[in-house]
């Protein structure tokens, strides 16, 4: 026994409605007066209490004894006139008469029960026990519960609390799989010991007899525990035989015909009156035998309705979908998706490039014959591809000759491997290196394809128009995959061998000119980029030229002569030379013949029959060297100054300034120069002075034309000149950076950026800053230098894609890329130069 506690209990609404129907007879009571005839006694079992203390009287009244975690409510007996206690639930007792009393039948629910129900007529109700009527419906369906468990019955079950637990979602299903389940025996002994107050004590042992009776589940497998979690998420479709609500579907059986009728009634006619006749004779059976009817055509109508097929549309549609269900239905969608997408670029990829050669080699073709290259760093490079005769002997100062016959062309597959030689040129230290037959190029693609074709960047670098090339442009692998682009690096003639102009081979060309060689070349490369590189996975009509330092005096140049057309799309310049040709020919022909008088020539057959050393031990040192520092005052006559490019009257007619001066502003520019800030810095300058002092500052700019024009102490001042980053900054704005900017202020469409984010020790933005942080090969070290590097790549690769510049405005042309590029209206200083007539009159000439 549990511990005694005192609890009022406030009378509920059951009690009050058993008040008003005891109270007052119903018209059933009435009716049965005059049918019965006899009846039979109540037997000592249904009479019996409802709960085992319910006839014993409790010492202490209104209060409840918990045992076994059954709540047990004893009431006391009165001998007078009973009167409702508060707290005990019971309602006033009222002597009932057999004629008064309400026979009503059981509710028991289709299909709950093994055997069929009976209409319990004779069974009287325990006395005092008002509540019973009530409770009848509840008992019902606790004890069909627990029948539908106990037997395994899982359609029953499911009949059973179809309204009171509703078919839980594929969300939620998914969800109990991973749940820890109870055993089977442990849910009976739940279900068996359950709320006892809502059994009887006949239901209790029938349930306890069974409990011992079912013995215990065999064990599954690990085949039925993947299985059964997964079988029990679908829903099944029942057979056409089974019927839940009938009870034939597992082991329940029919109930009465009684039960059936009962339960067919409305639940506010049960206590009707009957239909008397005009003979004063009940018409009950009549009305029976009418609803029976009705309720059999009723069943019948329901079981066609089921065994009539239904089509998975309509399955579908009567599917609710909750919240959960569309979203794992979204992710196995979205999952299958994704592995369609993967699946169908593996096999595209495949398809559409060829197969790799041990590995490594792949295969291209070309308008002469099948290249085939190499792959590393995740692309494919091809090294050393003819793109026109060999410029020798006959050929040698002529313009540039595509293959255009099967004789120039190779048999089988030509290996492009290694690095091709470099045209013949002279390197800073007076040596020469190279080779006359040079014209080949090297293509980086990071796929070989036809689908999907990607931009051309071609690279033109050199430092001088006599070498050495191409310097620090070189293709990058990792940067063609990164950013899907293909570059192309052509080799092109370089010195006398490529800008000499003289009036005897003027005498035999056709047309009559002579000189821009080099140029013809860059133009034949981009002919075999028009015809071949589609076949590399290029695009023929998206082609950027990249010139760097002298490469970049050709690429401005060149995009101001007729000859271009349709052959480019955009160019990029950096740190070029803005000096342009302004020679006609015939005088360039005149300052050049003083090679001829080298020489010992007096034709053009013994220009061709010299060596290319003997050449190059003729060219005079003015036409190589060129001043980079301050400007000097023997600079003025600026006609001794030599020029490599001259107005051929082919390529170049006109100087580049007029052709800007015609071309009207465009939304797309096709051309965008820059620099760096500190272009002119020199290893050779920097050791002039361990650490550059103001005082040595000074000195040095005395010493120049800046001093000889007493501008030494206004420019200290204007540029804070007291360390070594300043003196450079003054000479590259003289130079370089100015006189470009001059430049692209007589073309509107044209952008101009200037780097100034600075490395190493006195923080100097070289010459090849922009170019090397463009090709990747730019080492930051610091935070700002690493936003630098993605400004440069943002803009380039920006620009190569799409045509247009982010940061350029029209009315802030001048793009200042320092950690992050940020436009300005004019760029500090060189308004100052132009006013003092220094720019462009000492602008650096290559």
């Amino acid at each position: 026994m549990g511990e005694l506690e005192e609890k009022e209990t406030p009378p509920t609404e059951t009690t009050t409605a058993q008040q008003e129907t005891l109270e007052e007879p119903k018209e059933t009571d009435k009716m049965l007066d005059t049918t019965k005839k006899t009846e039979k006694t109540p037997s000592p079992q249904s009479s019996k209490p409802a709960t085992p203390n319910a006839g014993k009287k409790s010492p202490v009244g209104d209060k409840k004894t918990e045992e076994k975690g059954h709540e047990i409510i004893d009431i006391p007996e009165e001998k007078e006139k009973p009167q409702p206690v508060e707290g005990s639930g019971v309602a006033e007792e009222k002597k009932i008469s057999k004629e008064e009393r309400e026979v009503k039948p059981k509710k028991i629910p289709i299909g709950g029960l093994k055997l069929p129900g009976f209409f319990m007529k004779n069974k009287p109700k325990a006395e005092g026990d008002g509540a019973e009527g009530e409770l009848l419906e509840k008992d019902a369906e606790d004890k069909d519960k627990e029948a539908a468990a106990l037997n395994g019955d899982a359609a029953a079950a499911a009949a059973a609390g179809a309204e009171a637990k509703p078919r839980p979602g594929l969300g939620q299903r998914l969800r109990s799989f991973f749940v820890r389940k109870p055993s089977a025996e442990k849910e009976k002994k739940a279900l068996v010991n359950g709320d006892a107050d809502a059994k009887s004590e006949a239901t209790a042992e029938a349930a306890a007899v069974e409990d011992a009776a079912v013995e215990p589940p065999p064990k599954r497998g690990l085949l039925n525990a993947i299985k059964l979690p997964i079988a029990n998420m679908i829903p099944k479709q029942r057979k056409n035989g089974d019927d839940v609500e009938m009870g034939l579907g597992g082991k329940a059986g029919l109930a009465s015909m009684e039960t059936l009728d009962d339960s067919l009634k409305d639940q506010d006619t049960v206590d009707r009156a009957p239909v008397k006749n005009a003979n004063g004779t009940d018409d009950i059976k009549s009305e029976l035998k009418d609803e029976k009817l009705a309720a059999e055509q009723k069943l019948a109508a329901e079981e066609d309705e089921r065994d009539r097929p239904v089509s998975l549309l309509q399955r579908l549609r009567g599917y609710k979908c909750s919240v959960d269900d569309a979203l794992i239905a979204f992710g196995i969608l979205l999952f299958v998706l994704l592995l369609a997408v993967i699946g169908y670029v593996l096999t595209h990829e495949t398809l559409t490039s060829p197969p790799l050669r041990e590995g490594r080699y792949i295969l291209a073709v070309t308008g002469c014959g099948p290249v085939e290259g190499v792959k590393e760093d995740g692309a494919f490079a091809f090294r050393g591809i003819p793109y026109a005769k060999a410029p020798v002997d006959e050929l040698r100062w002529r313009p540039a000759q595509l293959i255009d016959s099967i004789d120039g062309c190779w048999n089988d597959t030509l290996q492009t491997h290694n690095s091709s030689v470099v045209c013949t040129q002279r390197l800073g230290n007076g040596t020469t290196v190279g080779d006359e037959d040079c014209l080949f190029l090297d293509v980086v693609t990071p796929h070989v394809r036809y689908t999907n074709p990607l931009p051309v960047v071609v690279l033109i670098g050199a430092e001088s128009l006599a070498g050495p090339s191409p310097g620090i442009l070189r293709p990058s692998a990792r940067y063609s995959r990164s950013h899907d682009v293909i570059f192309v690096r052509p080799n092109f003639r370089l010195g006398i061998f490529g800008f000499l102009a003289l009036d005897a081979l003027t005498k035999e060309a056709h047309p009559r000119t002579s000189g821009n060689y080099a140029l013809t070349d860059i133009i034949a490369v981009l002919k075999w980029i028009q015809l071949n590189i589609v076949n590399f996975g290029g695009d023929p009509k998206s082609v950027t030229l990249l010139g760097h330092r002298a490469g970049a005096t050709l690429v401005s140049a060149l995009v101001s002569s007729p000859k271009l057309k349709d052959l480019y799309t955009r160019a990029w310049s950096s740190s070029g030379s803005a000096i342009f040709p302004g020679k006609p020919l015939a005088e360039a022909e005149k300052l050049n013949q003083q090679l001829m008088v080298t020489l010992d020539c007096s034709d053009v057959e013994c220009l061709r029959d010299a060596s290319s050393e003997k050449l190059w031990a003729a060219t005079p040192d003015t036409w190589l060297h060129f001043p980079q520092d301050l400007p000097q005052p023997q600079e003025i006559n600026s006609g001794s100054r030599h020029e490599w490019l001259v107005l051929d009257g082919d390529v170049l007619f006109q100087h580049p300034s007029e052709s800007w001066k015609r071309d009207q502003a465009t939304e797309q520019p096709l051309l965008v120069v820059g620099a760096t800030a500190h272009e002119a810095h020199t290893e050779k300058l920097r050791e002039l002075h361990a650490n550059w002092t103001k005082e040595e500052v000074r000195e040095y700019l005395q010493n120049s034309q800046i001093g000889a024009l007493g501008l030494t102490d206004e420019v200290i001042e204007r540029y804070n000149a007291t360390n070594y980053a300043a003196l450079v900054s003054i000479i590259t704005d003289i130079r370089t950076v100015c006189p470009l900017l001059t430049n692209a202020r007589l073309q509107p469409s044209v952008p101009f950026y200037v780097v100034t984010q600075g490395e190493g020790e006195d923080q100097l933005a070289t010459v090849d800053a922009d170019v090397q942080a463009i090709l990747g090969r730019y080492e930051p070290h610091t935070v700002e230098q690493r936003r630098y590097v993605s400004a440069m790549q943002q803009l380039f690769y920006y620009y190569v894609s799409h045509g247009t510049v982010q940061s350029f405005e029209p009315r802030r042309r001048v793009i200042n890329v320092g950690q992050d590029a940020q436009p300005q209206e004019d760029y500090e200083h060189c308004n100052y130069w132009i006013s003092k007539d220094i720019v462009p009159r000492y602008a650096r000439i290559d």
